[in-house]
């Protein structure tokens, strides 16, 4: 009884901090959720003056921008505890494949930190491979007197896990199964990328019609901004069965429920409705591998009447150079994360026109984003 009491001693200290920090975390997440909630209502859009202005304001970057940062940070600081910038050294022009093998990673997470090297201009291409940048010898390898230390990596273990076998559990594996993956968190952060997104694509002008389908679209927040610029719009939006609600909330805050259809289904395995004139996509592609996103665009062209549009909303990385940094960060998120990762346009292109769309270009939209647009021919 004497142990069993100097046991519960020296535990109930630990447990009572892992409750509060737990009881704290949810009172963060009501007080961030109950925030949203009371902005996203159509008052709020009068207050800012929306109706004056020509087009959406480009969106500050520093936010972006420190988080990009302090991924190139952990990436940099990886590579040099586990020698890659030496390895580099000693043989420039070494490929994607070779780099996984040394770091005894599996390959995509491997391509998305070589986007990220390459980006923070660490590395560069050279032959049909990679070496290191004249800054890097001078300051990244160990043995230079001019060497700039780091913190030292927070590897976790599902970095760990996934860098060694390329299994990516959570919210994918249960969206692959038409199930939602707590879905007020995810449709609260998504709406932040995502509501500007719409606006900025009405403006440019490019939807094709008034039918319009928003596949995944979260919170709806493409939609109501698109009905917000054009009420004669006829938009649905289909999403999973578990987060139709939250859809159906903010868009009757906003008074719209008459003009956006909310649909429940499993965009993979389900039907779409048809006869539509744009089918939109916003940060959709990027959580899935090349194959689903073939199926995705297929499913798209089946939808459309002819002369209609796909429109894809996604940040895209340079074809001709490396980066942005911001993109390349976020396909090292995709690649902790979902099973994509951020694309090329040249990527997408071949995507769309094996699905038999034509016409296939990009356009800038906001920000780092770009809308990549194609047409079903008539």
């Amino acid at each position: 009884m004497k142990l069993l009491g100097y046991i519960l001693a020296a535990v109930t200290p630990v447990l009572i901090f892992f409750i509060y920090k737990l009881l704290n975390k949810r009172k963060r997440l009501r007080t961030f959720a109950q925030k949203f909630w009371d902005r996203q209502i159509k008052q709020n859009l009068n207050k800012i003056d929306l109706e004056r202005f020509d087009k959406i304001p480009e969106p500050y970057n520093f936010m972006p921008e420190l988080e990009s940062l302090q991924t190139t940070i952990q990436v940099v600081s990886l590579s040099i505890e586990l020698g890659l910038f030496e390895h580099l050294l000693e043989k420039p022009g070494i490929t994607n494949k070779q780099i996984a093998e040394f770091m005894k990673f599996s390959q995509r997470p491997v391509n998305a930190l070589i986007e990220v090297l390459l980006a923070a201009e660490v590395i560069k291409t050279h032959q049909n491979g990679y070496a290191l940048t004249d800054r890097a010898r001078f300051y990244l390898l160990k043995d230079s007197p001019f060497f700039q230390s780091l913190p030292p990596p927070r590897i976790g273990k599902r970095f760990l896990r996934i860098a060694k076998n390329d299994k990516v559990k959570g919210a994918v594996n249960k969206w692959k199964k038409g199930k939602s993956s707590a879905p007020i968190r995810w449709a609260l952060k998504q709406h932040e990328f995502s509501f500007p997104l719409g606006f900025a694509l009405y403006n440019l002008g490019i939807i094709e019609g008034k039918n319009i389908l928003d596949v995944a679209g979260g919170t709806g927040a493409v939609c109501i901004a698109l009905a917000q610029s054009n009420p004669a719009l006829n938009l649905k939006m289909i999403e999973l069965p578990q987060s139709v609600g939250i859809a159906k909330k903010i868009i009757t805050q906003y008074g719209l429920n008459d003009k956006i259809e909310c649909i429940g289904m499993d965009m993979f395995n389900n039907d779409w409705p048809k006869n539509n004139t744009t089918i939109l996509f916003t940060n959709i592609f990027h959580d899935w591998d090349d194959n689903k996103c073939r199926i995705l665009s297929k499913k798209a062209y089946d939808a459309l009447l002819p002369g209609g549009k796909i429109l894809i909303q996604e940040a895209l990385l340079h074809d001709d150079k490396a980066g942005p940094l911001w993109t390349a960060h976020w396909s090292m998120v995709m690649a902790l994360m979902m099973e994509g990762k951020q694309f090329r346009f040249s990527q997408l292109k071949d995507i769309l026109e094996t699905a038999g769309f034509k016409n296939v270009k990009a356009q800038p939209l906001l920000g780092y984003y770009s809308t990549v647009n194609g047409v079903k021919q008539n």
